[in-house]
């Protein structure tokens, strides 16, 4: 069996990562500009010059579930994952904050689940 070229790794990381067996689009069109946009953010990323000696990167792949052991970096699944989990707890404070600002506070019950002070009566 030959080894695996890196952009064979990269596509399989792209298209893992982002879904691509779920997304259906239903031109060519569409398709090429996923893949454009895959690639330069792909690039992006790599100019930076990131590496897994960040402490953003740790945290991102802490929050992916990640335990820091002696010659085990962490995975681009892994911090796949933990950015999605970031993404999702922004998503959920500005829904929260956009939820209050409407309505008031939250009910006692909704802010004891999430850990806030129950609303003062």
């Amino acid at each position: 069996m030959s080894p695996r070229c890196p952009f064979e790794d990269s596509f399989k990381f792209i298209k893992t990562c982002l879904g691509w067996e779920q997304v259906q689009l239903l031109d060519l069109g569409g398709i090429r500009t996923l893949v454009a946009l895959a690639w330069v953010a792909a690039r992006f990323l790599y100019e930076l010059g990131i590496t897994l000696d960040w402490p953003e990167v740790q945290l991102l792949a802490r929050l992916g579930g990640w335990e820091e052991r002696k010659n085990r970096p962490s995975g681009k699944v892994v911090l796949l994952r933990g950015l999605q989990r970031l993404m999702d707890m922004c998503v959920t404070d500005t829904i929260l904050q956009d939820h209050i600002a409407k309505h008031g506070l939250l009910s006692a019950r909704l802010s004891a689940l999430i850990g806030l002070p129950p609303p003062e009566l």
